[in-house]
């Protein structure tokens, strides 16, 4: 038995399988243009990198403390980032989760970087005080009282 093979001129095929592959295509560049537009506004103002870097520091200064140590930090730079990102209340920039051992900063609506601290210590008496001579977060290391 022979088969016969029936071949297609140009011009002639399936339509429907080459409009599915560029609909697929094309939404995959949506998806993409989006995840980059997400990433792009991120680094506006450099808040994605002022997050990062004082996220990282209040863990250091945490985890090299002393317990009863009260700290001082000039975070002059992350308000007036948050300012220009439409922070009215400063009070949310800093955040300490002593049951999770964990800082976040927060400079812009919608994200926020936290990282882990590995000292088992509370923070207490978080304070930010701006316009002493610049603006300062101010809090106080003590032992667990969990």
């Amino acid at each position: 038995m022979i088969k016969e093979i029936k071949l297609r001129k140009k011009g002639e095929g399936d339509f429907g399988g080459l409009l599915t592959e560029n609909v697929i295509y094309l939404l995959l560049l949506v998806i993409f243009a989006v995840l980059m537009f997400f990433a792009v506004n991120g680094f506006k103002n450099s808040t994605a990198i002022w997050e990062d870097y004082y996220a990282k520091e209040l863990t250091k200064v945490i985890d090299l403390s002393h317990l009863g140590e009260e700290i001082e930090i000039d975070v002059q730079k992350a308000t007036e980032i948050a300012k220009k990102n439409g922070f009215r209340d400063f009070r949310e920039i800093f955040n300490f989760d002593n049951l999770k051992n964990e800082v976040c900063v927060k400079l812009k609506e919608g994200r926020k970087t936290c990282y882990f601290y590995s000292k088992e210590v509370d923070i207490i008496d978080r304070d930010l005080r701006l316009g002493v001579p610049g603006n300062v977060l101010n809090f106080r290391i003590v032992e667990v009282s969990r």
